[in-house]
């Protein structure tokens, strides 16, 4: 609880009336006291009798009362209620002295200044009152004893009398209402008071809730100490966080050992007891384990006199003040990067584009000074041409938060445009929303972009020598060069020109002789070769560039890839040349360029040479070929009809010999003569695959549209009858067609679906597929056969389609091994393609097109790809 709450305020309940009511009371008195008094006064001129008259003191009183209503008057109360006191009291004892006794109705006097006193005053003047006025009866009393009053007794009564008593007792009638006037006043101030006490005490008892709450609930450590012996009274749980000591620990002991250093302590401690608070105190903390740790300590002092409370607040700014000083370090260090950067930097306010710091780095995009910026807006001093730029780049901003290479064109001090780069950030400026920006000029830069973008026209022009052409113009524009020329060495030692440029204009070619010119010397060394001025006094003999009023040179020589000079680019200038590091670059780029275009047009031309000579021997090879590709079927066809006549005599003979001498023959002899019937069949099945081999390659292709579908139906059904106690399920997709030749397409489907039948003649049920692969683009309908059968490694592929190749013995399936070279010639003469694949026990596919259209037969090559089905 906060020390000027720790007590409630005792509330005074003394019955005092208020200044005006007390003002109204005494006037009152004053003016019944002086009325009385008056009265009295006349009517004792006119019917006192003689020897008792006492007009004097009732005069005496009327000037005591005159006296007390003027110091009403005139705001000076303090003392009247004595004055009108003293003066009734005097009147009584002055009465009894005049009528001679105390027992006279002046008494009444006596009794109007007690109660007088006693409302009007103090105990003290009460009392001062009650025993003078009993002094005064006592002193009367035994005068009137003893004789020593001269006046005789006087007990009689009249209008007098009556006037005297009914003024008294109507002035202690006001004395008394005003008494209890008082009084209930009073009551009713105490009962408030008692009320507004009650209320207080809640209040406070709300506020120590209250502060009991803050106290044990604050972040921030926090002590409450007694001032008078400086003895720890409570912590709360902050401070056992923030020192490691438990409340048990601390309560009871001084906050000595809670401060690091004791200097910082009694600094502080005279502060709080000289002002009663102090705020902020800045000290090191010491902790239960030792370390110590930066803090702000503030403590107020109470006003309880009997309990004065110091409470204590403590806060942990260890982490605050490592926090300010990285952030003292980060506003150093951009300070230092801001001010000392080389590039032009500013900071602007966001709202209105005004600068607010401007960096001391010279400003290349505008040239201003910090001090032409500084409280001018953006717009004002042309960083933007127009507020609409501004405005674009500021929601640009606003939306990404930075900005990063933000292209645009300010106005430079002088006027002219110049093209710029912005780089900018948001940043807060005292509260303020404010934009750091990085500006370079970027003109040099575009010079160099357009520059170059001449020079990726110039080397990506036009291949062959139309590429000359664009190279010398581009070059030309680039350099600003009077001309121009890359010119191809000849076998003759002159240099033809490729293409010459001279003032923006082509010019015709020519040849010249390089000798005792620049042209000689750049073709002879290997680095460029640069005459920058002067270049009649170096090539005296150079006549024609002399005579053009050439005064700089630059060339460098184009080399093949073993360095022998095959060409040069060049260019004249017509004054000297002040040589920059770009223009020299540029040539070089050219150059390494039209070197790379100059040997491959070289090497086209060999090319072209050689195709032309390649393209007549392919011919002529072609010819002989086709030439003896026809005599080798020829002379094929022709041995295989001749040696059918002498193994057909062969045949007859054996089979004769066998019925003559058959039955003498023993098992061995039997033997031999079976073995030479069987060659005799087979060697005659060999000729007649051979010559149907050689048929498939002569005549010429008659292409017509075939159902294919049909055509293997047929095969397969006339197959199936030699042998119909077989189980074969066929699976023929109908209406499958080709153009094609169809006696030809009959050979290819026989041996395909009898290869088939008889490599699938294994299986329980034999299995044929004929169909159609799903179409690929434009590509020619592909056709296949497939069957269960006994497959093939693909290991061996690459002997299919070969004559007299097979991958099975002639003991597990007859065959010659001619039948799929047959089928591939004749796919081939179609233009087609055809391909085979195999699974060991599960079956083969094979698959084949015809081509889109006829064919010019192929060139039959020495040994055929492809052989026989497995």
């Amino acid at each position: 609880m906060p020390p000027h709450s720790s007590h409630s305020q005792d509330v005074a309940v003394t019955p005092v009336p208020s200044a005006s009511q007390r003002k109204r009371v005494l006037e009152l008195l004053a003016l019944l006291t002086g009325l009385a008094a008056c009265v009295v006064f006349v009517i004792d001129l006119m019917a006192a009798s003689p020897g008792r008259r006492e007009s004097w003191i009732a005069g005496c009183l009327m000037a005591v009362s005159a006296l007390a209503y003027v110091l009403v008057r005139r705001e000076r109360t303090q003392y009247v209620p004595h004055l009108i006191v003293a003066g009734t009291l005097g009147a009584a004892v002055l009465s009894v002295i005049t009528y001679g006794s105390v027992r006279t109705a002046v008494g009444f006097l006596f009794v109007a200044a007690v109660a007088g006193a006693g409302t009007l005053l103090g105990r003290t003047a009460l009392i001062a009152t009650v025993a003078a006025a009993v002094g005064a009866l006592g002193l009367l009393t035994l005068a009137e004893v003893n004789g020593w009053l001269t006046a005789k007794p006087y007990f009689e009564v009249g209008l007098r009398v009556w006037i005297t008593h009914s003024a008294t007792l109507i002035v202690v009638g006001v004395m008394v209402y005003h008494s209890g006037r008082q009084l209930r006043e009073a009551f009713e101030r105490q009962k408030e008071a008692l009320e507004q006490r009650k209320k207080t005490e809640q209040e406070r008892d709300r506020n120590l809730d209250r502060f009991a709450r803050i106290f044990h609930t604050s972040p921030s450590p926090m002590v409450a100490q007694s001032a008078r012996s400086g003895m720890i009274l409570d912590v709360n749980p902050a401070f056992e966080r923030c020192y490691g000591y438990t409340r048990a620990q601390v309560l009871g002991r001084q906050d000595d050992f809670l401060w690091a250093d004791p200097a910082q302590r009694e600094a502080f401690m005279e502060q709080l007891f000289s002002t009663r608070r102090a705020e902020q105190h800045p000290a090191r903390g010491l902790r239960a384990d030792g370390s110590t740790f930066e803090a702000l300590v503030s403590s107020e002092m109470g006003d309880d006199p009997e309990e004065k409370l110091i409470m204590t607040t403590v806060s942990d700014i260890s982490a605050q003040t490592e926090v300010m000083e990285r952030l003292r370090r980060s506003e150093e260090k951009f300070a230092k990067a801001f001010n000392f950067s080389p590039l032009n930097m500013t900071i602007s306010r966001l709202s209105d584009g005004s600068f607010i710091d401007v960096n001391r780095a010279e400003d290349r995009a505008q040239g201003m000074a910090p001090e032409d910026l500084k409280g001018k807006t953006s717009v004002e001093v042309g960083s933007w041409l127009t507020p609409q730029d501004r405005e674009a780049f500021v929601a640009q901003l606003l939306r990404d938060g930075h900005i990063d290479g933000y292209e645009t064109r300010m106005r430079h001090k002088d006027g002219s445009l110049v093209d710029t780069r912005l780089w900018a950030e948001l940043i807060e400026v005292d509260g303020e929303p404010c934009v750091l920006s990085c500006t370079v000029n970027i003109s040099e830069e575009k010079q160099r972009e357009a520059l170059l973008l001449s020079v990726a026209r110039g080397v990506a022009a036009e291949t062959g020598e139309a590429f000359f052409g664009a190279l010398t113009r581009h070059l030309g524009e680039a350099i600003a060069a009077d001309m121009v020329i890359v010119g191809e060495c000849r076998d003759d030692g002159r240099v033809r020109t490729l293409a010459v440029r001279q003032r923006g204009q082509a010019r015709p070619n020519f040849s010249f002789d390089v000798e005792n010119t620049p042209c000689a010397q750049s073709l002879r060394q290997t680095e460029m070769l640069i005459c920058a001025s002067d270049l009649p006094r170096h090539f005296p003999l150079a006549r024609g560039l002399i005579d053009s009023g050439c005064q700089a040179y630059l060339g460098k020589a184009l080399r093949d890839d073993d360095g022998t000079a095959i060409g040069v680019v060049f260019a004249v200038w017509r004054e000297p040349l002040q040589l920059r590091p770009d223009v020299q670059a540029l040539i070089a780029i050219y150059a390494s360029r039209a070197n790379a275009e100059l040997a491959r047009l070289r090497r086209d031309r060999e090319i072209q040479r050689l195709n032309e000579t390649l393209e007549l021997r392919v011919r002529e090879r072609t010819a002989d070929l086709q030439r003896l590709n026809a005599e080798l079927d020829s002379f094929a066809y022709s041995v295989s009809h001749d040696l059918k006549s002498p193994l057909r005599a062969i045949d007859g003979f054996t089979r004769l010999l066998d019925e003559e001498v058959g039955k003498r023959l023993d098992a061995g002899e039997r033997e031999l003569l079976d073995r030479v019937l069987s060659s005799t069949r087979r060697m005659g099945a060999l000729i007649d695959d051979l010559l149907a081999l050689a048929r498939v390659s002569q005549g010429r292709l008659e292409r017509q549209q075939v159902d294919l579908s049909e055509m293997a139906g047929a095969i397969l059904e006339h197959e199936r009858r030699k042998d119909p106690q077989r189980d074969i399920e066929l699976r023929i997709a109908p209406g499958l067609q080709a153009h094609c030749d169809p006696r030809l397409a009959r050979i290819v489907l026989e041996n395909l679906l009898v290869n088939a039948l008889k490599y699938s003649r294994t299986k329980t049920q034999t299995v044929i597929e004929w169909g159609q692969l799903p179409p690929v683009g434009s590509e020619p309908a592909m056709y296949f056969v497939r069957d269960n059968g006994v497959g093939f490694d693909m290991a061996y592929v690459d002997k299919l389609f070969k004559p007299f190749q097979r991958l099975h013995m002639p003991s597990e399936f007859e065959g010659t091994g001619i039948g799929l070279a047959t089928v591939r010639r004749i796919i081939e003469r179609h233009g087609g393609q055809i391909t085979g694949e195999g699974w060991p026990g599960v079956g083969a596919r094979f698959c084949f097109s015809f081509g889109d259209q006829a064919t010019p037969p192929a060139v039959l090559r020495a040994s055929p790809r492809e052989g026989d089905a497995p």
